[in-house]
């Protein structure tokens, strides 16, 4: 199953553009609803086969929970239901962006495993009208890590193409509509009406687990912490 980070420069477009055309509200198409009220769409990008994909759905939890959960890449294994097929490694933390190195094992037969190095963004909200929370994109593997990747499984195929973007929309009355998007080829010769439904289960499950996460986050923050209460009675008090 593929996960969350993706991207290249063999489009012909820098990071930037290919995150403009993720965010820009136009050419996106419903394609299912499913029961917990998430929307699944696609929006053809020119010249490519595949679809960029994005999945949307109403909730009460705060934004910056989910953005936060985003960016906490060293607990992903203790929440993402993928987490058993899934490596991820921390490799640079600066004020404006983390980078780091994930390691995906692919349940299909004959396929070989996938990797990528990504930067990935977090911004305060909303910073403007595209109320963006996390932008990630992949990095080059003759860049900065190029020593450390041939210290890693050199038989997995190195993902080069693709991007994503979190975002949210305030709807009034502690309502906001959460959206993730992205375009990823997971290169290699898997084909194409394959890669799609893989493409479509994994920003599924990511999307989901992700909401799910930050709402337990937003409750164990609200639970009222026990204290002794003042003791005016002259009796005892206790702690519980």
């Amino acid at each position: 199953m593929l996960t969350i980070f993706l991207f290249s420069t063999s489009w012909g477009q820098t990071p930037a553009a290919l995150l403009d055309t993720l965010n820009e509200e136009t050419g996106w198409k419903s394609v299912n609803y499913l029961d917990d009220g998430t929307r699944f769409e696609s929006k053809t990008l020119v010249g490519k086969d595949l679809s960029a994909v994005r999945v949307s759905r109403v909730t009460d939890v705060p934004p910056h929970f989910i953005r936060d959960v985003i960016m906490d890449l060293d607990h992903y294994g203790e929440f993402l239901s993928n987490a058993s097929t899934l490596n991820s490694a921390v490799l640079k933390i600066t004020d404006e962006y983390v980078e780091g190195y994930q390691h995906i094992q692919v349940a299909l037969p004959f396929f070989s495993d996938r990797r990528y190095c990504f930067r990935m963004t977090a911004y305060e909200w909303p910073l403007d009208s595209s109320n963006v929370l996390v932008e990630w994109y992949l990095l080059d593997k003759e860049g900065d890590y190029a020593s450390y990747l041939k210290q890693q499984d050199l038989q997995a195929v190195y993902l080069d193409f693709g991007a994503g973007s979190w975002s949210a929309n305030a709807l009034g009355k502690g309502r906001f509509e959460i959206s993730y998007r992205l375009y990823m080829d997971p290169g290699g010769s898997i084909p194409d009406f394959l890669t799609q439904r893989v493409n479509a289960i994994s920003i599924i499950n990511l999307f989901q687990d992700a909401l799910a996460e930050a709402g337990r986050r937003m409750k164990a923050q609200e639970q009222p912490k026990l204290h002794n209460p003042p003791n005016t009675t002259g009796l005892k008090s206790y702690r519980f």
